[in-house]
C-alpha cells in the first residue's frame, strides 16, 4: 500500500474457509467457520444441522438439483499470478510511484495499492456433486490530487483489476494522476435539467443496482419493481444487458455456481425489453422459469459479470450532441433498485455545453430514478471496458436528468 508518496506497507496472509448447508425435510439451514480443521468441520455440520431442526419448513423447497455436467471456463488462473513473491509486488508500488510523477509534479498519490491472491473453491453436494477450481487475481488502484498554488483539485481515482497479470499498474497511476490535474480550477455547477454522461465507473454502478432488481430472489421477494415484467420494454431499446458466468477470464466467472449448477450467458435485457431474471434453481421452481447458473448459494441469487453491449458512438460524437449536460467518472450517493432512487454527488465531472467539455465542477447533486434513467439512454459508446465491478460497460448517455449545483 502506498499512502501520501511512500510504500507504508505490506501484508500476506493465508486464509481458509467452510461453509455448510444442511437440509432436514424442507428446513435449512447455513453455518460457517474459519481456520478450518477436522473438528472445527465437524462442529461446523453440527451447528447447521441443530439450526435445521429448529427452523420452520422452507414450503419452496423443492430439493437440490441434479447433477449436470460442466464446461469448464478459461482464464481464471494464471500461473505468472500465482507465482509472484512480495518483492516483485513491492517494485511494483514503486514504478507506481515514478509512473503518476512523471505526469507532472503537481500530483502527489494520496493512496494506492497492489494486491494479487490465488484461491480454490471446492464444493459438494449429496446429490453427487464433487468438483473443485482455481482462481487468481491481480489488481491496482490509485487515489491522486493536483494542487497548484493554493488551489486543490478534486480526489481521483483509477482502478484495474483481472484475473491475469494484464493490468499495467503504471498506466493506472498515470490516469489517476492526468484525472486529478483535469479536477483542478473547480467552478461551481448551474442547476439545470439536462444529459448525464456516465464514464465508466459510474456506469459499472448503475448497472450494478439494476442487477439487483432482475434478481430473481429479490423478484420472489417482492422486493424489485421489475416483478411480472418479463417480455414488457423498460428500457430503450438501445439497451441490452447480460449476465455471462462464462466470460473468459471474467471476475465473475466460474465453471459452476454455488449450489454446483454450470453457469451460462443469459440475455437479460434485450434492445430495452426484459427477457428473463437471474435465478438459482431454488427461485426459478418457484418463479417458473429455468436456473441461469446465478446461485449464490442453494436459497440466494448473485449476478456473475454483468455485460452491457456497445453502441455505435465515438466518445466525440455522444458529447458533440449535449446541450447541457455533465460527464461524470464518479458518484457518491445512493441508486436503490427496491424503488429507483438516485441521490449523491457527481465528482471527477465536467460541465459540458453545446458539445464541449468547459470545466471540471465542484461536487453536484445528480437526482432521479433509475428506471427512468434507463429508459432514456440516448447514446452508448463503442469501446467498452472492464471494471473492478464485475461489469463490462461502454460510456452511457442519458437524457432528462436534474442536476442540482452547489455555489
Amino acid at each position: 500500500e502506498i499512502e501520501m508518496n511512500e510504500i507504508s506497507r505490506t501484508t500476506f496472509a493465508v486464509k481458509d474457509s467452510l461453509r455448510v448447508a444442511v437440509i432436514v425435510g424442507k428446513k435449512i439451514a447455513m453455518a460457517s467457520v474459519s481456520e478450518v480443521t477436522l473438528d472445527s468441520a465437524l462442529q461446523c455440520a453440527e451447528k447447521a444441522y441443530r439450526m435445521a431442526l429448529a427452523l420452520k419448513p422452507n414450503e419452496h423447497w423443492e430439493g437440490l438439483p441434479e447433477p449436470k455436467p460442466i464446461t469448464r471456463v478459461g482464464g481464471l488462473y494464471d500461473k505468472r499470478v500465482a507465482e509472484l513473491e512480495a518483492d516483485e509486488i513491492v517494485e511494483m508500488g514503486k514504478s507506481m510511484l515514478d509512473a503518476a510523477r512523471s505526469v507532472s509534479d503537481k500530483v502527489s498519490i494520496m493512496g494506492a495499492s497492489v494486491s494479487y491472491s490465488t484461491s480454490t473453491v471446492e464444493m459438494a453436494s449429496s446429490r453427487g456433486f464433487h468438483e473443485a477450481e482455481d482462481y487468481t487475481s491481480f489488481s491496482a488502484g490509485a487515489v491522486a490530487v493536483a494542487r497548484e498554488g493554493p488551489l486543490v483539485g478534486s480526489f481521483a481515482a483509477e482502478e484495474d483489476a483481472s484475473r491475469s497479470l494484464d493490468v499495467d499498474v503504471e498506466e493506472v497511476a498515470r490516469k489517476a494522476s492526468r484525472k486529478a490535474l483535469d479536477s483542478l480550477h473547480l467552478k461551481p455547477a448551474p442547476s439545470f435539467k439536462g444529459t448525464l454522461i456516465l464514464d465508466y465507473e459510474f456506469a459499472a454502478l448503475l448497472f450494478t443496482a439494476l442487477s439487483s432488481a432482475y434478481n430473481g430472489y429479490m423478484v420472489w421477494r417482492g422486493s424489485s419493481p421489475l416483478a411480472g415484467k418479463v417480455g414488457e420494454r423498460i428500457a430503450s431499446e438501445n439497451l441490452t444487458v447480460i449476465d455471462d458466468g462464462t466470460l473468459t477470464g471474467g471476475l465473475g466467472s466460474t465453471s459452476f455456481d454455488g449450489e454446483g449448477s454450470p453457469t451460462m450467458r443469459s440475455t437479460i435485457i434485450e434492445k430495452g425489453v426484459l427477457k428473463t431474471y437471474i435465478n438459482n434453481t431454488f427461485t426459478a421452481r418457484i418463479l417458473g422459469m429455468q436456473p441461469t447458473g446465478n446461485a449464490a448459494d442453494i436459497i440466494s441469487v448473485a449476478p456473475s459479470n454483468t455485460i452491457v453491449e456497445p453502441g455505435d458512438w465515438s466518445v466525440e460524437e455522444i458529447l458533440s450532441d449535449v446541450k447541457r449536460g455533465l460527464l461524470v467518472s464518479r458518484f457518491s450517493g445512493m441508486i436503490r433498485f427496491q424503488d429507483g432512487i438516485v441521490s449523491g454527488t457527481a465528482k471527477q465531472a465536467f460541465y459540458i455545453e453545446d458539445g464541449v467539455k468547459k470545466y471540471p465542477v465542484r461536487e453536484c447533486m445528480i437526482t432521479g430514478n433509475l428506471y427512468e434513467f434507463i429508459k432514456n439512454v440516448s447514446a452508448l459508446s463503442r469501446e467498452r471496458r472492464r471494471t473492478p465491478f464485475r461489469v463490462v460497460t461502454p460510456i452511457v448517455r442519458i437524457e432528462n436528468v436534474s442536476f442540482v449545483g452547489k455555489q
